[in-house]
């Protein structure tokens, strides 16, 4: 199967985090969260909000293989891959055969997110959709 990739920008690299990740599902809702210390010391959050999750999984750094080891400016956007296939596949045979499921979209609603955090980890996402929300100049989340 041929990955269809699409980088989407993020705010705030992912690569200067100092307590970040914070992650929290409240079905069907993934909430993962990130700092950034800038050059001035001031820590921005930034909140990826993944919506109609149907699965995710959290690698520590030392877990991470090659192909998790992206960017720190982007998340990546998968229209097709193997996880997400493998996913869908199991939808459809339990709900995805609904007739709310279809009206709703049906599979083609579904893609595989990845955002890598450098020295911390990364995430894959099989969502409808990611929300990116910015907080400026916090000092906590």
């Amino acid at each position: 199967m041929k990955e269809t990739v699409e980088d989407i920008p993020l705010p705030r690299p992912t690569s200067a985090t100092v307590q970040g990740p914070k992650l929290q599902f409240e079905s069907p809702t993934l909430l993962v969260e990130y700092d950034y210390e800038g050059d001035d010391g001031v820590i921005e959050w930034t909140r990826l909000v993944f919506n109609d999750v149907l699965a995710y999984e959290y690698h520590q750094m030392a877990c991470c293989e090659a192909e998790h080891i992206i960017g720190y400016q982007t998340i990546q956007r998968f229209r097709e891959s193997k996880w997400l296939a493998g996913i869908l596949k199991v939808w459809k045979g339990a709900v995805g055969w609904q007739q709310w499921q279809q009206q709703q979209g049906g599979e083609k609603r579904f893609q595989h997110f990845r955002v890598f955090f450098d020295d911390a980890g990364c995430v894959d996402v099989i969502a409808r959709s990611c929300d990116i929300e910015e907080e400026r100049g916090a000092e906590s989340a």
